[in-house]
């Protein structure tokens, strides 16, 4: 289970950090470690050694894509953990505003998606994302996502306010340059609209996202060289 940043610790590194974003960083990352320890995910769909995972739970549908990469874990970390770049390689992000630094290792920010399918707007999302570095061998980089509310970013008529309830990334390392990166969304029914309407298709839909999140990782695994020396 993930440790809690204290007040103390925010405002060391330069940060003004209250307890309502504590608690809600502290649940971001303990929601999708939660989903991700659960035992029943079963094999939907396997197409080029990239596997697709499903998980009915009451009345959501949570998807689990998994995969290994020749790329050094921290340094995918990096990547991933930096929503502005998620455009690059996800079609369902056009853009991607910093709202808000909430301290080292938690941001806040307004996302964009295009219109897509029979959708009359496009949809954007105020998402919190929170990152963790392993506690101890064997344990995951994280990079957690959640839907937020923010009073300087309220719904608005340009776009259909989506909900993001737990999603993100486990990143494991598998040994010398070898790293298993799984993502994981629970789903509302919402959600499943927006995408697709058939579970192939989703399959489909998940699988070529994540071949180019693939190659966003290997296209930029010498980018951030410096930056790995703290992790």
């Amino acid at each position: 289970m993930a440790s809690a940043p204290s007040l103390r610790e925010g405002r060391r590194r330069g940060f003004s950090v209250c307890p309502v974003q504590v608690y809600l960083s502290y649940n971001n990352i303990s929601s999708l470690k939660m989903l991700a320890a659960k035992d029943n995910w079963a094999l939907s769909s396997e197409i080029n050694q990239v596997g697709l995972y499903t998980l009915e739970d009451d009345k959501y549908l949570s998807f689990h894509m998994e995969m290994l990469v020749n790329v050094d874990a921290a340094h995918a970390f990096l990547l991933l953990s930096d929503l502005r770049r998620r455009p690059e390689w996800d079609k369902h992000y056009r853009n991607v505003e910093l709202v808000q630094q909430v301290d080292e290792d938690d941001a806040i920010y307004h996302v964009i998606s295009p219109i897509l399918g029979t959708d009359p707007k496009p949809q954007d999302f105020v998402i919190l994302a929170s990152r963790r570095k392993p506690c101890d061998h064997g344990d995951p980089y994280v990079i957690a996502l959640r839907s937020v509310t923010l009073p300087t970013h309220p719904e608005t008529p340009e776009y259909r306010r989506g909900e993001t309830l737990c999603s993100g990334f486990c990143v494991w390392r598998e040994g010398d340059q070898m790293t298993k990166v799984s993502y994981y969304n629970q789903a509302t029914s919402g959600f499943l609209n927006y995408v697709t309407t058939n579970v192939a298709g989703l399959s489909l839909e998940f699988y070529n996202t994540f071949k180019a999140c693939e190659k966003f990782l290997l296209d930029n695994r010498n980018d951030l060289a410096p930056s790995l020396q703290t992790l």
